[in-house]
């Protein structure tokens, strides 16, 4: 994006579903209302490649509801040009044709997960590609507070051994049978089906809010980066 662009994107007023950034205070994790999320891309280039589907998964009060889920697709003009990621994900061109234009799936998007924290594994890659996406339909980066779920389940879980894990890794560990991946609602279903057991792992750590989960992940990055040093 030119910086005559971005200069127009920050200037533009936000709209009215506009969500704030969620607060790092007390609030218990076992009580919270968490989004996990997951998307599905046509590659790894946020610039080049495309945003293909998003999923989210409400943690609330505990426990994990298929009410409270949000899925879209979204309309890709070049859906030929998609390579073998299209196979991978099980999305079929018509799908693609037929699904939301990309404002219009940020927007409710955005409106689903409101001022919840955003759980989701790798998370620098979906940051990417909504960032991209946000900038293409006008808007500056949403204000979400992130929580990297790779460092939440090494946090829950030491004795695993586990701080370079892939999200296989984990659900391996915990035998929980996979009977689908690489979609992004059902991967947003594993990695909430692990949330769910991490609450109470890290509650017998005294990690009880989200102050305190943020605390306790900065500071085992700080040892990790100290122990490399």
């Amino acid at each position: 994006m030119k910086l005559s662009q971005w200069w127009q994107v920050i200037r533009r007023p936000l709209p009215a579903w506009w969500p704030q950034s969620a607060t790092l205070d007390e609030t218990p994790l076992a009580s919270d209302r968490i989004i996990i999320l997951d998307t599905e891309t046509s590659g790894f280039s946020a610039q080049q490649d495309q945003l293909l589907s998003l999923a989210a998964v409400t943690y609330e009060a505990g426990a994990l509801s298929m009410g409270e889920q949000w899925y879209a697709t979204l309309n890709t003009s070049d859906a030929q040009g998609l390579g073998d990621s299209v196979l991978v994900h099980r999305l079929t061109a018509s799908q693609l044709a037929d699904g939301m234009d990309l404002n219009e799936g940020i927007t409710t998007l955005a409106q689903f997960v409101g001022a919840a924290p955003v759980l989701a594994y790798h998370h620098g890659h979906d940051r990417s590609f909504i960032k991209a996406a946000m900038y293409r339909s006008g808007y500056p980066m949403l204000p979400w507070r992130w929580l990297e779920a790779a460092d939440v389940f090494a946090l829950a879980w030491p004795a695993a051994g586990l701080e370079q894990a892939s999200l296989d890794d984990w659900l391996q560990w915990h035998e929980i049978v996979v009977e689908e991946r690489h979609h992004a609602l059902e991967d947003a279903w594993l990695t909430a089906m692990l949330w769910l057991k991490a609450v109470p792992a890290l509650a017998a750590q005294g990690i009880t809010t989200r102050v305190k989960l943020v605390k306790a992940m900065q500071s085992k990055r700080a040892l990790i980066r100290q122990r490399a040093g």
